[in-house]
């Protein structure tokens, strides 16, 4: 799911793009969310400390629904999909069309790697790093 494909209706969100629907891992769908709302960063520098609090508040509003398992590893492997998400959506097959510079793919980059090397086991570890990449 992508945030693009969510609309906000009278009772709540309304889901489009069906067609990318599938059964799998749920922290998937969370990291996927939360990595456009990091890069969006890139793209609109001067909402980026907005594009953060949506972080913290889709992170936080999914975790707290989490009942079919530990709040905690849902939160690891989603924590864990960001990097890869990142180096995929500036180098992948499907690139984001909002970061277009060399300079801010390098960013990505800068930050994805050492990411992948160790990776994070908490989603705050991500949302501070990419706010210190970024100058916030």
């Amino acid at each position: 799911m992508s945030p693009k494909n969510i609309l906000r209706g009278p009772q709540g969100p309304v889901f489009l793009d069906a067609e990318c629907a599938w059964y799998g891992d749920p922290a998937f769908d969370l990291a996927f969310c939360l990595n456009h709302m990091l890069l969006k960063c890139l793209w609109r520098p001067a909402h980026a400390a907005a594009f953060l609090a949506c972080f913290d508040a889709l992170a936080a509003a999914y975790l707290d629904g989490v009942d079919w398992e530990p709040r905690t590893c849902i939160e690891e492997r989603s924590a864990r999909l960001l990097p890869g998400l990142f180096l995929a959506r500036v180098d992948g097959k499907s690139p984001v069309e909002y970061v277009t510079q060399a300079a801010q793919k390098q960013q990505v980059r800068a930050l994805a790697v050492p990411l992948l090397q160790t990776p994070p086991q908490r989603l705050a570890q991500v949302r501070a790093a990419w706010a210190k990449e970024i100058g916030l």
